[in-house]
């Protein structure tokens, strides 16, 4: 009897301790991962400070609570009535959306033949499209120029949109091309079987199932073209056809700089790629795992 009582002591006890390690594995990791999205968030919480009061970083430090009293959002009255920026988002918003359209449309057919056709010279195409991703923008920015300026397509979105479609497809491609190849062969076989054109297969098998995978790749190109700053600032010189990040850049003074207004910005422009990512989670997450998977 005062044996069994004594195992079931340690069989409590053995549990006790085990579900003690489980809450402390439990409690560590999420004091670990509310520590990297607090130190993830800092950034966007002080843009949002220096918005609405321009405090200085030590003395945020010395009182955390000082900066609320002096808050107003004058800056954000600043920003959207007594400036530019209503145009800026226009524009960035057009250029964007446009170069978004043209690199998925044309790197959604490029990716494809890369990634599954076998053909001599794929695979120096493909690496001739990742060495133009190692150059640096400012040096393409200036030959650019030069051709724009002679086809007239200088200060125009129009020529902005071109300018990023040939800044983004590279990109588009290479992203894209790495789900094509994980797809298995035979699903285009069988729908050749049945008597399917290769591009009928591609239309109505292919496509349907890279969904996912050519959202993320829209999403990512978007921001790309969303944040660009070099072909913006050297192809177009009138400040109401300027996008966000050239035209933001007027605020920066010789002698001062509008921080609040810098920051109230900054925050308007990163909203869309908040709303953007917060309601196509589940595309990207699906895009990035599918095309992560080897079938």
């Amino acid at each position: 009897m005062a044996t069994d009582t004594h195992t079931t002591s340690e069989e409590s006890t053995g549990f006790l301790t085990e579900r003690r390690a489980d809450l402390a594995r439990r409690a560590g990791f999420h004091a670990l991962l509310w520590s990297l999205i607090a130190i993830v968030l800092s950034p966007v919480l002080w843009m949002f400070i220096v918005s609405v009061n321009q405090i200085g970083f030590q003395s945020f430090i010395d009182d955390p609570a000082a900066w609320a009293a002096g808050a107003d959002f004058s800056a954000y009255f600043r920003v959207w009535y007594e400036s530019d920026f209503p145009y800026w988002f226009r524009n960035s918003l057009i250029v964007s959306l446009g170069a978004t359209a043209l690199s998925i449309g044309v790197c959604t057919l490029g990716a494809y033949s890369i990634g599954r056709l076998r053909y001599k010279g794929r695979t120096a195409m493909a690496t001739f499209l990742l060495i133009t991703q190692m150059f640096p923008a400012v040096l393409l920015a200036i030959p650019l120029f030069l051709v724009f300026q002679d086809l007239g397509l200088v200060n125009s979105l129009s020529g902005l949109v071109i300018a990023y479609v040939a800044f983004t497809l590279p990109f588009a491609i290479w992203m894209l091309r790495g789900f094509y190849e994980n797809l298995p062969q035979s699903l285009e076989e069988a729908a050749m079987i049945d008597g399917s054109t290769r591009l009928g297969a591609v239309v109505r098998v292919i496509l349907p199932l890279s969904a996912p995978a050519i959202a993320t790749t829209a999403i990512f190109t978007w921001v790309l073209a969303w944040n660009e700053f070099i072909f913006a600032l050297v192809l177009i010189n009138d400040s109401q056809q300027q996008t966000l990040p050239p035209g933001m850049g007027e605020w920066v003074g010789q002698f001062a700089l509008n921080w609040d207004m810098l920051m109230a910005g900054a925050i308007g422009a990163t909203l869309p790629m908040l709303i953007v990512f917060f309601l196509l989670q589940n595309y990207i997450v699906k895009g990035l795992a599918e095309g992560a998977v080897k079938s």
